[in-house]
Protein backbone atom coordinates (compact mmCIF):
# COMPACT_ATOMS: atom_id res chain seq x y z
CA UNK A 1 0.00 0.00 0.00
CA UNK A 2 1.63 3.46 -1.21
CA UNK A 3 1.76 5.93 1.85
CA UNK A 4 -0.60 9.12 1.82
CA UNK A 5 1.49 11.90 0.24
CA UNK A 6 2.11 14.76 2.95
CA UNK A 7 0.41 18.54 1.51
CA UNK A 8 3.62 19.97 2.06
CA UNK A 9 5.50 17.54 -0.25
CA UNK A 10 5.13 19.04 -3.96
CA UNK A 11 3.02 16.62 -6.31
CA UNK A 12 5.77 16.56 -8.78
CA UNK A 13 8.26 14.87 -6.38
CA UNK A 14 8.83 11.46 -6.98
CA UNK A 15 10.25 10.35 -3.87
CA UNK A 16 10.66 6.88 -3.19
CA UNK A 17 8.20 4.69 -0.44
CA UNK A 18 11.01 4.35 2.11
CA UNK A 19 11.18 8.54 2.11
CA UNK A 20 7.85 9.23 1.82
CA UNK A 21 6.40 6.56 4.90
CA UNK A 22 8.64 8.63 7.49
CA UNK A 23 7.30 12.03 6.92
CA UNK A 24 4.30 12.83 8.72
CA UNK A 25 1.64 15.28 8.09
CA UNK A 26 3.74 18.11 8.67
CA UNK A 27 7.57 18.45 8.22
CA UNK A 28 8.83 18.36 11.42
CA UNK A 29 12.12 19.46 12.82
CA UNK A 30 15.10 19.77 10.63
CA UNK A 31 16.88 16.89 9.56
CA UNK A 32 18.07 14.67 6.69
CA UNK A 33 17.15 11.10 4.81
CA UNK A 34 18.99 9.34 3.00
CA UNK A 35 17.19 6.60 1.36
CA UNK A 36 17.55 4.73 -2.25
CA UNK A 37 20.44 7.39 -3.76
CA UNK A 38 17.87 10.11 -2.45
CA UNK A 39 19.04 12.71 -0.42
CA UNK A 40 16.12 14.84 1.26
CA UNK A 41 17.10 17.95 3.21
CA UNK A 42 13.98 19.54 5.64
CA UNK A 43 14.84 22.75 6.80
CA UNK A 44 13.19 25.51 8.44
CA UNK A 45 12.81 29.52 7.61
CA UNK A 46 14.08 32.03 9.81
CA UNK A 47 11.75 31.80 12.85
CA UNK A 48 9.80 34.10 14.60
CA UNK A 49 8.42 34.86 17.68
CA UNK A 50 4.54 35.91 16.86
CA UNK A 51 4.78 32.11 14.75
CA UNK A 52 3.92 30.45 17.91
CA UNK A 53 6.69 27.69 16.80
CA UNK A 54 4.91 26.67 13.98
CA UNK A 55 7.64 26.36 11.42
CA UNK A 56 7.76 26.59 7.70
CA UNK A 57 9.76 24.51 5.78
CA UNK A 58 12.26 24.37 2.94
CA UNK A 59 12.94 21.01 1.55
CA UNK A 60 15.46 20.02 -0.67
CA UNK A 61 15.67 17.28 -2.87
CA UNK A 62 19.04 15.41 -4.02
CA UNK A 63 18.37 13.49 -6.50
CA UNK A 64 20.22 9.79 -7.40
CA UNK A 65 21.36 11.08 -11.06
CA UNK A 66 23.00 14.67 -9.02
CA UNK A 67 20.05 17.17 -9.87
CA UNK A 68 18.74 19.38 -6.96
CA UNK A 69 14.86 20.62 -6.57
CA UNK A 70 13.94 22.87 -3.87
CA UNK A 71 10.31 24.28 -2.50
CA UNK A 72 8.44 26.41 -1.68
CA UNK A 73 11.65 28.09 -3.65
CA UNK A 74 12.43 26.83 -6.58
CA UNK A 75 16.51 26.88 -7.93
CA UNK A 76 17.50 23.50 -6.09
CA UNK A 77 21.30 24.66 -4.37
CA UNK A 78 20.35 28.48 -5.58
CA UNK A 79 17.50 28.49 -2.99
CA UNK A 80 19.69 27.07 0.13
CA UNK A 81 21.85 29.97 -1.02
CA UNK A 82 19.35 32.64 -0.51
CA UNK A 83 17.91 30.27 2.46
CA UNK A 84 21.53 31.00 4.09
CA UNK A 85 22.02 35.06 2.70
CA UNK A 86 18.04 35.06 4.59
CA UNK A 87 19.74 33.50 7.76
CA UNK A 88 22.35 36.05 7.60
CA UNK A 89 20.33 38.79 6.87
CA UNK A 90 18.50 38.21 10.67
CA UNK A 91 21.58 37.46 12.42
CA UNK A 92 23.12 41.19 11.09
CA UNK A 93 19.41 42.88 11.62
CA UNK A 94 19.62 41.62 15.10
CA UNK A 95 23.17 42.24 15.71
CA UNK A 96 22.47 46.29 14.94
CA UNK A 97 19.69 45.80 17.11
CA UNK A 98 21.92 45.04 20.00
CA UNK A 99 24.32 47.49 19.59
CA UNK A 100 21.70 50.38 20.17
CA UNK A 101 19.64 48.80 22.72
CA UNK A 102 19.92 50.39 26.30
CA UNK A 103 16.84 49.14 28.79
CA UNK A 104 16.45 45.81 29.37
CA UNK A 105 13.17 45.93 27.67
CA UNK A 106 14.72 46.02 24.66
CA UNK A 107 17.39 43.13 25.33
CA UNK A 108 14.25 41.34 26.09
CA UNK A 109 12.47 41.70 22.67
CA UNK A 110 15.84 40.96 21.27
CA UNK A 111 16.06 37.76 22.58
CA UNK A 112 13.07 36.77 21.87
CA UNK A 113 14.18 36.62 18.58
CA UNK A 114 17.56 35.76 19.09
CA UNK A 115 17.13 32.53 20.99
CA UNK A 116 14.39 30.55 18.64
CA UNK A 117 17.06 31.80 15.49
CA UNK A 118 20.23 30.16 17.54
CA UNK A 119 18.30 27.01 17.60
CA UNK A 120 17.33 26.52 14.55
CA UNK A 121 20.36 27.62 12.97
CA UNK A 122 22.35 25.13 15.05
CA UNK A 123 19.79 22.20 13.65
CA UNK A 124 20.40 23.67 10.44
CA UNK A 125 24.56 23.32 10.67
CA UNK A 126 23.58 19.66 12.02
CA UNK A 127 21.68 19.10 8.93
CA UNK A 128 24.03 20.28 6.42
CA UNK A 129 27.04 18.31 8.22
CA UNK A 130 24.81 15.36 7.63
CA UNK A 131 24.74 16.22 4.05
CA UNK A 132 28.50 16.66 3.88
CA UNK A 133 28.69 13.19 5.03
CA UNK A 134 26.33 11.66 2.62
CA UNK A 135 27.68 13.23 0.01
CA UNK A 136 31.51 13.83 0.64
CA UNK A 137 32.57 14.07 -3.06
CA UNK A 138 30.04 17.49 -3.29
CA UNK A 139 31.79 20.06 -2.54
CA UNK A 140 29.13 22.43 -2.76
CA UNK A 141 27.73 20.89 0.47
CA UNK A 142 31.18 21.09 1.75
CA UNK A 143 30.72 25.33 1.23
CA UNK A 144 27.18 25.23 2.96
CA UNK A 145 28.01 23.38 5.64
CA UNK A 146 31.24 25.85 6.12
CA UNK A 147 28.44 28.99 5.59
CA UNK A 148 26.45 27.22 8.21
CA UNK A 149 28.94 27.28 10.36
CA UNK A 150 29.70 30.70 10.02
CA UNK A 151 26.00 31.57 10.54
CA UNK A 152 25.75 29.63 13.55
CA UNK A 153 29.00 31.23 15.07
CA UNK A 154 27.36 34.87 14.29
CA UNK A 155 24.01 34.18 15.86
CA UNK A 156 25.77 32.56 19.14
CA UNK A 157 27.67 36.07 19.19
CA UNK A 158 24.65 37.98 18.89
CA UNK A 159 23.11 35.31 22.02
CA UNK A 160 26.18 36.60 24.32
CA UNK A 161 26.27 40.00 23.32
CA UNK A 162 22.69 40.28 23.73
CA UNK A 163 22.63 38.24 27.77
CA UNK A 164 25.73 40.39 28.65
CA UNK A 165 23.78 43.62 27.62
CA UNK A 166 20.95 42.80 29.21
CA UNK A 167 22.64 41.79 32.53
CA UNK A 168 24.33 45.07 32.39
CA UNK A 169 21.63 47.08 31.73
CA UNK A 170 19.33 45.36 34.82
CA UNK A 171 22.38 45.56 36.88
CA UNK A 172 22.65 49.20 36.21
CA UNK A 173 18.71 49.72 36.61
CA UNK A 174 19.35 47.83 40.16
CA UNK A 175 21.98 50.47 41.35
CA UNK A 176 20.43 53.36 40.02
CA UNK A 177 17.22 52.34 42.65
CA UNK A 178 19.83 51.96 44.93
CA UNK A 179 21.10 55.18 45.17
CA UNK A 180 17.74 56.81 44.88
CA UNK A 181 16.41 54.54 47.83
CA UNK A 182 19.98 56.01 49.76
CA UNK A 183 19.27 59.74 48.70
CA UNK A 184 15.60 59.38 49.90
CA UNK A 185 16.14 57.69 53.26
CA UNK A 186 18.72 60.53 53.60
CA UNK A 187 15.99 63.00 53.52
CA UNK A 188 13.94 60.96 55.51
CA UNK A 189 16.35 60.79 57.90
CA UNK A 190 16.90 64.47 57.89
CA UNK A 191 12.79 64.68 57.99
CA UNK A 192 12.44 62.83 61.15
CA UNK A 193 15.18 65.07 62.95
CA UNK A 194 13.32 68.03 62.60
CA UNK A 195 10.48 66.54 63.69
CA UNK A 196 12.11 64.95 66.97
CA UNK A 197 13.77 68.25 67.24
CA UNK A 198 10.10 70.66 67.35
CA UNK A 199 7.63 67.77 68.50
CA UNK A 200 8.29 69.03 72.34
CA UNK A 201 8.05 72.38 71.66
CA UNK A 202 4.98 71.73 68.64
CA UNK A 203 3.30 70.29 71.60
CA UNK A 204 3.91 72.81 74.27
CA UNK A 205 2.83 75.34 71.83
CA UNK A 206 -0.56 73.22 71.21
CA UNK A 207 -1.45 73.58 74.51
CA UNK A 208 -0.67 77.32 75.41
CA UNK A 209 -2.40 77.86 71.85
CA UNK A 210 -5.64 77.34 74.22
CA UNK A 211 -5.11 80.85 75.52
CA UNK A 212 -4.72 84.32 73.98
CA UNK A 213 -0.97 84.79 72.69
CA UNK A 214 -0.65 88.00 75.11
CA UNK A 215 -1.92 86.17 77.85
CA UNK A 216 0.69 82.98 77.56
CA UNK A 217 3.50 85.28 76.91
CA UNK A 218 2.57 87.24 80.05
CA UNK A 219 2.25 83.80 81.86
CA UNK A 220 4.75 82.75 84.57
CA UNK A 221 6.87 80.51 83.58
CA UNK A 222 6.55 80.69 80.10
CA UNK A 223 9.72 81.43 78.97
CA UNK A 224 11.15 78.86 81.01
CA UNK A 225 8.55 76.54 79.52
CA UNK A 226 9.56 77.63 76.20
CA UNK A 227 13.49 77.07 76.83
CA UNK A 228 12.60 73.47 77.98
CA UNK A 229 10.80 72.93 75.23
CA UNK A 230 13.71 73.25 72.57
CA UNK A 231 16.40 71.26 75.22
CA UNK A 232 13.53 68.52 75.36
CA UNK A 233 13.57 68.68 71.49
CA UNK A 234 17.19 68.26 71.05
CA UNK A 235 17.84 66.15 73.75
CA UNK A 236 15.50 63.94 71.59
CA UNK A 237 17.10 64.57 67.92
CA UNK A 238 20.43 63.54 69.65
CA UNK A 239 18.95 60.08 70.37
CA UNK A 240 17.33 59.36 66.89
CA UNK A 241 20.71 60.36 65.44
CA UNK A 242 21.98 57.34 67.35
CA UNK A 243 24.92 59.37 68.84
CA UNK A 244 26.10 61.04 64.45
CA UNK A 245 25.91 64.46 63.48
Amino acid sequence: METKRPTFLPKSWDLPESIRKRLGDDAGRQRLMDEEGHLLLILHQPPEPEDNEVRKAVLLWNQPGGDWKSTPEGGGLAALDAHMTHYGKNIHDLDTQVETAKTPSQFFGIMKHVTPLLRATRNMLAVMQEAREARPEDRRLINFRDRAIELERAIDLVSEDAKAGLEFSMAENTEEQSRFAYQAAIEARKLNRLVATFFPLATLVAVFGMSPPAEVIRAPGFWLVLAAGIAAGLVVRMLTAGGKS
